[in-house]
């Protein structure tokens, strides 16, 4: 039975279009030279940067409303992705438009398909929504053969520097409470589940309603105004004033051999890489039967 979070969730993307402004914005995603595009493609550096050296695969984009996520994985030529929320009916709507291939209802927590079933899967933005966002991360993993892509609001709370204030519960007109994730969650998803590792990188982001409609361009005056508001915060986080407000990980299953976690390691030095395998009561990994190693 669905909860009412859930429904108001499903509502929110099958009536999208029933007023003007969610139309127009809906129009506007599919503009490459729009400031919400460069945005979103700033978010997505755990699949483009990470994930991506590894050329064309199979995705999952899970929690992916009008398929916005999907449509980038395929731009980037990064291979066949089935884009999935709660609703389809956007998805409907953007397949039509040639944007995507594949889409289907699914509901992240209960995922409807066996262990294994995709090389990678992206939840970008999608778990601070869920009702039970570690479930939903956990399916995540169980989906995939080799890691899973995630992008989420920073908790301002845990990790340094930490706000001291008193914690005041976020909530979505969508009708959710706001999980914020932090690096020490992510580190400890990976060490309770004993994988190969995780990478994690941080980013800030401003956002300025309108800027679906405004173009990256010198003469545009919002996108000076991001451009600096961006800079300032990057200098406080530079500083040790503040914190990003997205985090950005991938974790990643022992299905990646060592080496390739290494290599990777190397090859973004932007990136934290943690080894999570660490667990001595369990036997060595490389000597348990796996699926195909990704090599």
């Amino acid at each position: 039975m669905s909860s009412t979070v859930t429904q108001i969730h499903e509502s929110h993307w099958r009536n999208f279009l029933d007023d003007q402004l969610h139309a127009a914005l809906y129009e506007s995603w599919w503009h490459k030279d729009r400031i919400n595009y460069w945005r979103h493609t700033r978010l997505l550096a755990p699949a483009l940067e990470i994930l991506g050296s590894f050329g064309k695969r199979t995705w999952l984009t899970v929690g992916d409303g009008a398929g916005t996520d999907a449509w980038r994985l395929i731009d980037a030529g990064l291979g066949e992705v089935l884009a999935t929320d709660l609703d389809d009916t956007m998805l409907a709507k953007t397949k039509a438009a040639g944007f995507i291939n594949n889409y289907q209802v699914a509901n992240a927590e209960k995922l409807p398909f066996p262990d294994n079933s995709f090389d990678f899967v992206l939840c970008k933005e999608t778990l601070h929504h869920m009702e039970r966002p570690y479930l939903g991360l956990y399916e995540c993993l169980r989906v995939c053969r080799y890691a899973v892509a995630v992008i989420e609001p920073q908790d301002p709370y845990i990790d340094v520097p930490q706000r001291t204030d008193v914690f005041q519960p976020g909530y979505e007109r969508v009708g959710n409470f706001v999980y914020c994730f932090s690096e020490h969650e992510i580190n400890k998803l990976g060490l309770g589940l004993n994988l190969l590792g995780t990478a994690t990188k941080h980013m800030s982001d401003v956002y300025i309603p309108g800027c679906e409609f405004k173009t990256c361009s010198n003469e545009e005056p919002m996108w000076k105004d991001i451009l600096l508001q961006l800079a300032n915060i990057e200098n406080q986080t530079k500083a040790g004033f503040i914190k990003p407000n997205y985090i950005q990980a991938v974790l990643f299953k022992e299905t990646v051999s060592p080496e390739v976690f290494d290599f990777l390691r190397t090859a973004n030095n932007s990136w934290k890489f943690s080894n999570t395998n660490l667990n001595p009561y369990i036997a060595n990994n490389n000597n348990q039967k796996q699926p195909s190693s990704l090599k």
